[in-house]
């Protein structure tokens, strides 16, 4: 079931998973009026009332919080990619300065590292697996490093300079790596899911006397459950489906490298 609306555009598949939902929470309405008169479920409004805004309030609070904490663990995940293709350009342009045995390394292993990371790494990035092969690649870059041996105060600077962008390479490679591993726990899903399937189980109880009415209130309440939760998922798997983030910053640095 997810792997088929992953497969779908982000808009079509919210549309198909509040669909489901509005259609199960209707048929449970249905079902509740069938065989419990609303005339006796007024009879306890009042409690019920009480409990469903309390736990209205409570529910709310909790999504708004996980919409929050899920949206900016996306981004944060998404500025990583982008620190690390700005680290592996300024690495590229800035070995302009050493000399041509060690630029011509060190830009090899660049332009390996980020076809790798391009074509093989990124494919894995949903199971949150690093690849061997750039693996290898960003080994090789820091063995490029190794074998320089600055002859001037002016290659010093550039020297150092690199390095320092080849530590922030591999900061942000690592909490690329992280980021595809962090999502919520199946306890935090529980929890949604039961909150979510309580608010619109207290709807069903409520002795409303129209049913028309009683459907277009137990659809709305579960279509706007529905959408969060999608929301939710989607920006927690940010490395799957059709909204997951794609190294397009790294595509970017990497044409540079073929069009210098």
């Amino acid at each position: 079931m997810l792997e088929y609306l992953e497969s779908l555009t982000w808009p079509w598949g919210a549309v198909a998973i509040v669909a489901i939902c509005v259609f199960f929470s209707s048929l449970l309405i249905l079902l509740v009026r069938r065989y419990i008169p609303h005339k006796a479920m007024q009879r306890h409004h009042d409690v019920a009332a009480v409990v469903f805004t309390n736990l209205g309030v409570l529910y709310s609070v909790l999504l708004g919080f996980t919409v929050v904490n899920v949206q900016q663990q996306f981004d944060q995940v998404g500025n990583n990619a982008e620190v690390e293709a700005s680290n592996l350009s300024q690495l590229y342009w800035d070995s302009q300065v050493f000399p041509e045995n060690h630029r011509h390394q060190i830009r090899q292993s660049i332009q390996e590292y980020a076809k790798n990371v391009i074509e093989d790494e990124w494919k894995n990035m949903s199971k949150g697996i690093p690849s061997r092969i750039t693996a290898e690649s960003i080994k090789s870059l820091w063995e490029a490093f190794y074998a320089i041996e600055p002859t001037t105060k002016y290659e010093e600077i550039w020297y150092s300079n690199s390095v320092s962008n080849l530590n922030g390479l591999m900061d942000a490679r690592l909490k690329r790596l992280q980021g595809s591993q962090q999502s919520l726990s199946p306890e935090m899903w529980d929890l949604l899911a039961v909150g979510g399937f309580a608010m619109v189980a207290f709807i069903c109880i409520f002795g409303i006397e129209s049913p028309w009415i009683h459907l277009l209130m137990g659809a709305s309440l579960a279509a706007t459950i529905a959408f969060l939760l999608f929301l939710i998922y989607s920006l927690d798997t940010a490395f799957t489906g059709q909204s997951s983030i794609s190294p397009t910053a790294m595509k970017s640095v990497f044409q540079s490298f073929l069009s210098s």
